[in-house]
Order: C-alpha cells, then structure tokens, then sequence
C-alpha cells in the first residue's frame, strides 16, 4: 500500500498564510495569536501532519527503527516476546521503538508517525481494533504477531491457541475432572476466541465419547490478575465448586492459585489448574504450573521476519503462520 502524500511546514506555512516558523512556534507551543494558532491547527489537521513528514520527506530513506504495540510490560509474556524482536532487529541493524497500552490510539499513532519507523509488529490487537487499521491506513506496513484479526489483509503469526485449549481439556478430563471452569481472557482477543474454543471442543468430544455430562462455567478474567483473582474467589465460594480450572493465560492461573490459597483450597488435592503461555515464572520451584507452552520467542522472531520481508517485497501476497504448541505438565493438577 502506497504511503499517503506527505507534505513540508514549508507547505503548511503556505497554506496557512505565515512563516514557516510560525508554523514550528505553534507545533512546539510558543507564543502566537488565537487566529494564528487556528489557521495553522486547520491545516495540521487537514493534512494530519506531524513534524518529523518534512525530514522524512526530504530524506526518502528508512529510519532503521521498527516499531512494537504490545497491552502490558508488566504481563511477563510481553517481555519475552520483546526481547527476542530486540534481538533480531539488533542482528540486522534495527532498532526498536515500544508503545504499550498506555497511550490512546491517537497517541501511539502520533509517536510512531514522529519517529518515522519503517513498520510496526503489533502485538496486542482485539478486534475493532482502531489503531493498527489506522497505522495501516498511513501506508505504514503491519504485521500481526501473537493476535490475529480475522479480514484484516496484512501478514500475521500465532500459535495454534485452538489446540491449545484442546491439550487443556483433554487433560483435566482425563484425570476424570467433570466440574470444570474456565477462566476466559480478554474480549475480542482472538486467543481469548481461540482457547476457549478449543476447550469447549475438547469437553463436547468428551461428553459425546463418554456419555457423561461435564459442568463447564465460565468467567470473565480479561487476561488480568485482579479481575482473575476475583472471579475464581467466586467460584470457589459456590456451593458446589469447580474441581478444575483452566485459566486462558498463565498470570490469570497464578491469580487462580492464589485464590485457591486464600480460600483454603488445596491445589491440586481440592483444585487442579492449568494455565497457558509457559511464560519461564510457570517453571519456578513455587509454582510449577500445569501449562500449555506456545513457542513465545519463536512467534516473536517470526513476526519480525515477516515485517522484514514485507519491507524488501511490498506487494507480496500476505501470510498466515500458525506455530505447534506443547501440554507441560507440572504440579498443579491430579485426579479428581
């Protein structure tokens, strides 16, 4: 997809009626008149200009500088996924610029049209996402690593998340668990869509192959611990309460144990838990979580290399790769 047309502050300046520094004083907040200010705030937005178009316009040369949207630094998933881009990027020449959550869509967008990156690795999209079809709609190639949106024409990697909430149920069901919950992640998130599917397969495979029923609840965990937390100190306070859990990511999970210590429940004698991601906390001696592991690093060097690619061959038909997962199985679960 061909960039839009960028224009200069010279041209902003001209439209607007001042000097070009007039046009710099109001971008940087100095000292002009309301009138002023107007005519030039007009067209920056007629244009959607942002300060450093001109350099680049005149320069017509990469930046060298990749750009990386991800939810939360604090979710440890998130800094694998980072530091294994970093690494590439830094093996070929590249450098990195993060934008998280934090900043609204406006925001991330602004901050990666100033830095001028060559293209963005987006990490966290949910659908309706508005700000990587906006970054895409400024020419500014996109690939989707990680998450995935279903119609959206750009390169995209994942790990194969349905199988993964398959491994999960297939597990708890057959340490003969039929009272189960599953702690969901984030609408919109197609791993929320993808795990919770594959459970759901899984437990309805169970039934038709067994004739016995399963009690499947499920709870808005939102891939957040506190919202995690709280939801399965509700679930075990039920009367009749699950004896197995399956906790769409591996911080809800730690969350879920948590709960279960606070409740004096025993994991796994009262409650077995798996989680997913096989983030390396899961393999500390304290928690040595019953997981299903994608391959973190392997998604993130993938996603990296499919923006590399798209950058040598802009036309290139876009690609989907889907990555094999693996049931790690620990300490957290055992017979119902």
């Amino acid at each position: 997809m061909a960039r839009r047309p960028t224009v200069t502050s010279v041209q902003i300046a001209r439209e607007a009626g001042v000097a070009q520094s007039t046009v710099s004083r109001v971008l940087n907040g100095g000292s002009v008149s309301d009138e002023t200010r107007r005519r030039v705030l007009e067209v920056v937005a007629k244009y959607d200009f942002q300060p450093s178009q001109a350099a680049r316009s005149l320069v017509g040369a990469r930046s060298g500088l990749i750009g990386v949207v991800i939810r939360d630094l604090t979710n440890p998933f998130y800094p694998v996924m980072v530091k294994a881009m970093e690494r590439v990027l830094h093996g070929q020449g590249l450098r990195l610029s993060l934008v998280t959550d934090v900043m609204t869509a406006d925001e991330g967008l602004a901050l990666l049209r100033r830095e001028g990156v060559d293209g963005v690795v987006f990490t966290s999209a949910v659908q309706d996402e508005p700000l990587a079809h906006r970054i895409r709609g400024h020419g500014i190639p996109v690939v989707l690593c990680h998450r995935t949106l279903e119609g959206f024409p750009v390169d995209q990697v994942e790990a194969d998340n349905v199988t993964a909430g398959r491994l999960a149920a297939d597990h708890l069901l057959e340490l003969g668990h039929r009272r189960m919950a599953m702690v969901c992640g984030l609408a919109g998130a197609s791993t929320a869509e993808q795990r919770g599917r594959g459970f759901r397969e899984g437990v309805r495979a169970a039934e038709a192959r067994t004739g016995e029923a399963v009690a499947l609840t499920e709870v808005d965990g939102a891939y957040d611990y506190g919202t995690a937390y709280d939801a399965v100190r509700t679930l075990l306070a039920d009367t009749e309460p699950p004896t197995a859990l399956f906790c769409q990511n591996d911080v809800m999970a730690y969350a879920a144990l948590n709960a279960a210590a606070a409740a004096g429940v025993s994991v796994p004698r009262e409650l077995s838990v798996v989680g997913c991601d096989d983030v390396p906390l899961s393999a500390w001696e304290r928690i040595d979580l019953t997981t299903v592991r994608q391959p973190l690093e392997r998604i993130a060097q993938v996603g990296v290399e499919l923006l590399l690619e798209r950058l040598a061959d802009p036309d290139a038909p876009p690609r989907h790769e889907v990555l094999p997962v693996e049931f790690v199985g620990r300490t957290t679960t055992a017979p119902a």
